[in-house]
């Protein structure tokens, strides 16, 4: 698998991932200017399907709680 990071826009970043059975992005969203809710779209793009996306956004309270979670499960040091 070959993961790839690159910004594409100010406030706006995403890692692809290139799999045999197609490619996974997550692309991350900022909204710095009015404080909004940061959005997570996760879309995925497999061989001969159709193509997925889902997202979420979440405030600036709910970001520091995900982080502090992360970090409780060992997924952030």
């Amino acid at each position: 698998m070959k993961t790839t990071f690159h910004e594409v826009e100010l406030g706006k970043a995403v890692i692809q991932n290139a799999t045999d059975l197609g490619t996974e992005q997550l692309v991350v969203t900022l909204h710095p200017e009015n404080k909004a809710a940061i959005q997570i779209q996760i879309r995925q793009d497999t061989n001969g399907g159709t193509p997925t996306s889902s997202s979420i956004a979440i405030n600036p309270h709910g970001l520091e709680q995900l982080v502090r979670w992360l970090r409780e499960e060992g997924a952030l040091s």
